[in-house]
């Protein structure tokens, strides 16, 4: 597995445009906090462990309260690691290190093109505490909670992305009338689920208590799904 980690960062390294520079460094960062958990993971005995890695993959619906659209309809990456610390059976807390595709567009519809679409691309760090529950003895006698509850906030950091309408397609970075705000926290509450010890999903409710653009209604929220693996 860490072979075929420093292949892929290899690879990145290797791209050169501006928007392959975002994400060569956004997954940089994300490759490189992985393997940091894992190491100190190996150090540990599993009976010994206070810290867990968990890879997490999966998918926004979000929207965005004063764009003229309704309905979570802007689907978009949610890719990442996250990290735990446990502080007894029952909790735990936690960080993540996300990209994060949020936005909004309008329906489409057949022979008509999309009257609105707006893809913003972030580096989200959540910080999490849980509350776990359901204990489970697996067949290797290992112990595990199957249902986490949690809430927490998210710093985002914007680093691109884009708004189509009619009036043509133009790039974040080049809005100068409202001006989209490069940094932003959300609010976030989520239930886990976990099928097996390694094996879970997760359902998040995330929005942010403020505009994401200067003097202007541009409030995101959005449901994200997600599939995840701990070590």
């Amino acid at each position: 597995m860490y072979l075929y980690l420093i292949v892929y960062f290899l690879i990145l390294c290797n791209l050169k445009s501006k928007t392959e520079l975002i994400y060569r460094n956004m997954l940089r960062i994300i490759i490189l906090t992985f393997l940091l958990l894992q190491s100190f993971l190996l150090l540990a005995q599993p009976e010994q462990r206070i810290f867990n890695a968990t890879i997490v993959a999966g998918f926004n619906a979000s929207q965005i309260d004063g764009d003229n659209t309704a309905g979570y309809r802007k689907i978009g990456l949610n890719v990442g690691a996250r990290a735990g610390v446990i502080l007894s059976k029952r909790w735990e807390t936690s960080f993540e290190i996300l990209f994060s595709q949020q936005g909004a567009q309008t329906q489409l519809v057949r022979g008509i093109p999309r009257a609105f679409n707006c893809q913003l691309n972030y580096i989200s760090v959540p910080l999490m505490i849980h509350f776990k529950d359901w204990e489970i003895i697996n067949a290797n006698n290992r112990l595990y909670q199957r249902f986490w509850f949690g809430a927490g906030i998210s710093y985002n950091r914007l680093m691109g992305g884009f708004i189509d309408d009619p009036n043509g397609k133009i790039f974040v970075a080049d809005i100068t009338g409202n001006p989209f705000k490069k940094n932003h926290v959300t609010l976030l509450a989520d239930i886990n689920f976990f099928f097996t010890r390694n094996w879970g999903i997760n359902l998040r409710y995330e929005r942010a208590p403020m505009n994401i653009r200067e003097n202007m209604l541009y409030n995101p929220h959005m449901i994200v799904f997600r599939g995840l693996f701990t070590f």
